[in-house]
C-alpha cells in the first residue's frame, strides 16, 4: 500500500463514502422515490386476497423477530400491553436466516400473523406511508465500547487509533460529522461495519480499539457468549449520547389499535411496569417518557 493510502486515510475515505451514500439514500426527493418504489408503495403479498379480516377481536396478535437482540424483552412488553388492554396475547416468532428482511415479506407476515410487530427503531421519516409506529416503549443508546485494556473515555483515545462503527446509524453519522470538523492529524479513523456483531467481533479481535454499537446488541451478545463479558461502555464525550426510541410497527389503517396501544404504553411507562421488565432482564434501556 502506497504512503498516500495508509490504513487511517483509507478508513476516513470509506467513512466519507458511506456517509455520502447514506445521505443520498435517506433523501426523500423524487430521485429516491423513483429509485425504490417498492419501499414507498404498499407492497403485494402472494395470495393476499385470501387473507380476510379476523373475527376474533379478543386477542392482541404480535410478532417478535429472533434476529432482534431485544426480542425476549419485546415479548414481555407486548404481553404487558395486551394485559392492559384486557386482551389475550398471541405471539408469533419470526424466524429467518436472512440478515435483512424483504419489505414484502414483512407485509405478508403482518397480514397473516400480527397486529403489531415489535422492535422497530423510531427513525424520523424512515418508514413508508403504508405503515405506522406506536410511541416508544423504551429508549436506548448507541454506545462506545471497549475492552478492559481500552481507554476509560472516548476523549482518552489517542488520535489515529481505530474505531469500528455500525454503518448508517444516527450515532455513526454524528461521529462522522464531528470528525470531519477536526484537523486530519487529530482524527480517529473510523471503519464502517455491516452490523453490530461485526463491530464487536473486530473489537474482540483487536482490529479496533473502540466499537460504536447499539446497546441492546451488546447486551444480547454478552448473554450468549462469555468472551464478550469484559466489554463495557465508556463516556462518549466529546460527543453527546445518541438515544433512540423503539416501538411497534402497525399497518397504517389500524388507527384505533395504534391509539389504544399508545395509551397502554403511556400508562405502563408511568406506573413502573416497563421499568420492572427492563430490570428483570438487566436490559440497557429506560421507559420512554
Amino acid at each position: 500500500m502506497s504512503p498516500a493510502f495508509t490504513l487511517p486515510r483509507l478508513a476516513n475515505l470509506l467513512t466519507a463514502l458511506a456517509l455520502a451514500l447514506l445521505m443520498a439514500a435517506l433523501w426523500q426527493g423524487p430521485v429516491a422515490a423513483q429509485a425504490e418504489p417498492e419501499f414507498f408503495d404498499q407492497p403485494f403479498a402472494p395470495g393476499q386476497w385470501n387473507i380476510g379480516r379476523r373475527l376474533d377481536q379478543s386477542e392482541l396478535r404480535y410478532c417478535v423477530d429472533q434476529r432482534d437482540p431485544d426480542w425476549e424483552v419485546a415479548g414481555a412488553v407486548a404481553d404487558a400491553i395486551a394485559a392492559a388492554l384486557l386482551l389475550e396475547p398471541r405471539r408469533y416468532v419470526v424466524e429467518s436466516d436472512l440478515a435483512l428482511e424483504d419489505i414484502t415479506k414483512v407485509y405478508e407476515v403482518m397480514l397473516k400473523h400480527c397486529d403489531a410487530h415489535m422492535g422497530f427503531k423510531l427513525i424520523p421519516e424512515g418508514y413508508a406511508n403504508w405503515v405506522t409506529l406506536s410511541r416508544a416503549y423504551y429508549d436506548a443508546q448507541y454506545v462506545f465500547v471497549t475492552t478492559e485494556a481500552g481507554p476509560g473515555r472516548l476523549a482518552d483515545l489517542a488520535a489515529g487509533r481505530p474505531i469500528g462503527a455500525t454503518i448508517g446509524t444516527s450515532a455513526h453519522i454524528r461521529l462522522a460529522s464531528y470528525l470531519s470538523g477536526l484537523p486530519a492529524e487529530k482524527r480517529w479513523p473510523v471503519y464502517p461495519m455491516g452490523n453490530d456483531e461485526l463491530a464487536l467481533e473486530a473489537l474482540v479481535a483487536g482490529k479496533v480499539d473502540v466499537a460504536l454499537v447499539w446497546a441492546p446488541a451488546l447486551w444480547a451478545r454478552q448473554r450468549a457468549e462469555p468472551a464478550y463479558a469484559g466489554i463495557h461502555a465508556i463516556d462518549p464525550a466529546p460527543l453527546p449520547p445518541t438515544t433512540l426510541g423503539v416501538g411497534a410497527l402497525l399497518l397504517a389503517d389500524q388507527v384505533f389499535l395504534r391509539t389504544a396501544i399508545d395509551q397502554a404504553i403511556a400508562a405502563l411507562s408511568a406506573d413502573g411496569t416497563f421499568a420492572q421488565i427492563y430490570k428483570r432482564f438487566d436490559f440497557p434501556a429506560t421507559p420512554a417518557p
